[in-house]
């Protein structure tokens, strides 16, 4: 299953993509998190109004990244992760910090489809803690990566490997490590587990992924 699902999403860490991290002069790690591709209108909001995004735009805490009908964007984080947003997404980038090795994020998807791959540990760092919420669920991220929707009443989460702490806005939380399987979280509850071919999940990654167009 793994192998159909790096198949089917065209998986190529973006460590090693044509696409470079932008970095700083100093110290050669991303010193915040970046834009680094744009497809369409995307927009930043900004200390209550709105400015354009551009590759290689450096993100605050509290920026709210948002895409248009047509707009797709890829962020770049510190840790060497990446955030992938299809049309009409909302993220939110509340906090992040990095102390004595640990690098620590804080989310938030408002709504629309997104991508969320967690690469190598920049030189340096040691772990990583990085608290994703949507409307109807929290998502502890690890060594993972995976693929969601978010609806108005419903978090849909497919992932692609490793594993992820899930919880429902008002239920218990728990670890999910089933590759390749799909579930529906909404504010109490996580639905059964449902496996997805590589048939299901190409139509899926199109809807992230800025090459495919």
């Amino acid at each position: 299953m793994k192998q159909l699902i790096t198949l089917a999403l065209g998986l190529t860490l973006f460590i090693c993509s044509a696409q470079p991290v932008i970095a700083d002069d100093i110290n050669g790690i991303v010193a915040s998190p970046t834009i680094v591709r744009i497809l369409g209108s995307v927009k930043v909001f900004r200390q209550n109004r709105f400015e354009r995004a551009y590759p290689g735009m450096k993100l605050k805490q509290g920026d709210e990244i948002r895409t248009g009908r047509r707009g797709r964007a890829y962020i770049d984080f510190p840790d060497n992760s990446r955030v992938k947003l299809g049309i009409r997404s909302r993220f939110l980038v509340r906090d992040w910090s990095e102390k004595e090795g640990v690098f620590t994020s804080t989310l938030r998807i408002f709504q629309g489809a997104f991508r969320y791959t967690a690469g190598l540990l920049t030189s340096g760092m040691t772990a990583r803690r990085t608290s994703l919420s949507t409307r109807t669920a929290v998502l502890g991220v690890r060594g993972t990566d995976f693929w969601g929707r978010v609806g108005k009443d419903k978090t849909f989460f497919l992932l692609l490997e490793g594993e992820v702490s899930i919880a429902p806005r008002y239920g218990e939380a728990m670890v999910y490590n089933d590759a390749g399987k799909a579930v529906n979280i909404n504010n109490s509850n996580i639905s059964e587990p449902q496996p997805f071919s590589m048939e299901d999940i190409a139509p899926l990654a199109a809807e992230t992924e800025i090459e495919e167009l």
